[in-house]
């Protein structure tokens, strides 16, 4: 299978926060390796401040998007997410005049693997199955080069272990990566506020292009 330009979703609108209905699941750090478990949102409420036509949005880790554009997108062809149910709450500042569309939950199915190149990537911890990730500068550096002239640290990816989605995981704690054709899709569609930045396909042992 080819392999397709990729990107990471840096950022998109964060346009509330977590409402009351929201449910979540924490979990005691690994005694072994003492790393932590992100709060994993089971079910996701979503308090708007406002809404501005926003159609693909986050709060914490959690993204949802307009049905009309998860439909869309279902139909270019696109893979590696589906629907999940969600409920969107009106804040109590919201404009009473702003309409809401119906939203769904986005949730990333496609999953792969790789070096990272923001994380240094450290050995599985035999107790808890996960790798240990050591933060760096470069998160940084990569999160913040939007607001710069030069591009930060691409994330990394081995190619063997992409299954062909267009939008997923590569183990590390950040955020999503998108093929092209995912990035192009939303910019055809007008899809505003969204930030990416290049990714790479790792050359390494366990990812030889």
């Amino acid at each position: 299978m080819p392999l397709p330009e990729i990107f990471t979703l840096i950022s998109c609108p964060m346009i509330g926060q977590l409402g009351p209905e929201t449910t979540i699941v924490e979990n005691d750090p690994c005694e072994a390796c003492g790393q932590k478990y992100k709060p994993f949102i089971e079910f996701l409420d979503y308090e708007f401040d406002t809404w501005e036509r926003a159609e693909l949005i986050k709060v914490s880790d959690a993204y949802a998007m307009t049905r009309r554009l998860f439909d869309a997108a279902r139909a270019a062809g696109l893979k590696g997410f589906s629907a999940r149910p969600m409920k969107a709450t009106r804040g109590d500042d919201m404009d009473e005049s702003i309409v809401l569309p119906e939203f769904v939950r986005l949730w990333v199915d496609g999953e792969a693997d790789g070096p990272s190149g923001w994380w240094d990537r450290g050995p599985v911890c035999p107790e808890c199955g996960r790798v240990i990730w050591t933060n760096t500068d470069r998160v940084l550096d990569a999160l913040f080069a939007k607001y710069g002239d030069e591009p930060g640290p691409p994330r990394l990816v081995w190619p063997r272990t992409w299954e062909g989605d267009d939008i997923f995981t590569v183990g590390d704690p950040g955020p999503p990566v998108v093929t092209a054709a995912f990035k192009e899709f939303l910019e055809r569609d007008k899809v505003i506020e969204l930030v990416f930045a290049p990714a790479q396909w790792a050359r390494t042992e366990q990812g030889t292009l």
